[in-house]
């Protein structure tokens, strides 16, 4: 799988989960502590208007509501300009300034997977961690300058596990997430 096919998955991934929440969700708190479903859902979104706004050298908008009255509509009209976005020549090789040596793609990948696993737990659904994303995106996450970001509150401090864990519970433990409880991240 190559990035723009991993970035597709964890899209349709994420898609499949924001169908799921319902305006009754939006108050409930999240893994992100700092956020309800609905700041959870707003992140999602807006998100993925960012990295087109960075590749081409320009401010993101931020100062909009992103989730609407359909969040999924919402999220479904995002993806395919920032799909586009990331087909140009020369985009996927983009670096970060605020983490060197990070690709750009990487990190809206981590994003959208490492979210939609908050919001299904924080919406009690299950699954949304494929394991083929997870694998992909912790041998990637795990190359990052991650004390950088955890020093940012990005991430959280990392969570010990038990010898055997698997490649997706690895990858939430990484960031700071405590993969069964569904507790504390960023």
């Amino acid at each position: 799988m190559n990035d723009l096919q991993a970035l597709e998955q964890a899209y349709r991934n994420a898609e499949r989960v924001i169908a799921a929440v319902t305006p009754d969700d939006y108050g409930r708190p999240t893994t992100c502590t700092e956020w309800d479903v609905r700041a959870l859902l707003d992140h999602m979104i807006g998100a993925i208007t960012i990295f087109p706004a960075m590749l081409r050298g320009e401010p993101p908008d931020l100062d909009r509501d992103f989730v609407g009255s359909d969040p999924a509509s919402s999220f479904r009209a995002e993806v395919e300009p920032n799909l586009e976005a990331w087909r140009a020549p020369g985009a996927l090789e983009t670096t970060t300034e605020f983490l060197p040596g990070v690709r750009l793609v990487e990190l809206n990948v981590c994003d959208s997977v490492v979210h939609t696993w908050d919001l299904a737990t924080s919406t009690d659904q299950g699954g949304a961690l494929p394991d083929d994303l997870a694998e992909r995106t912790y041998s990637q996450v795990r190359e990052w300058p991650l004390e950088i970001s955890r020093s940012s509150g990005a991430f959280g401090p990392e969570i010990p596990l038990t010898e055997g864990a698997s490649v997706g519970d690895r990858l939430l433990a990484l960031l700071g997430r405590e993969p069964r409880a569904g507790g504390r991240s960023s």
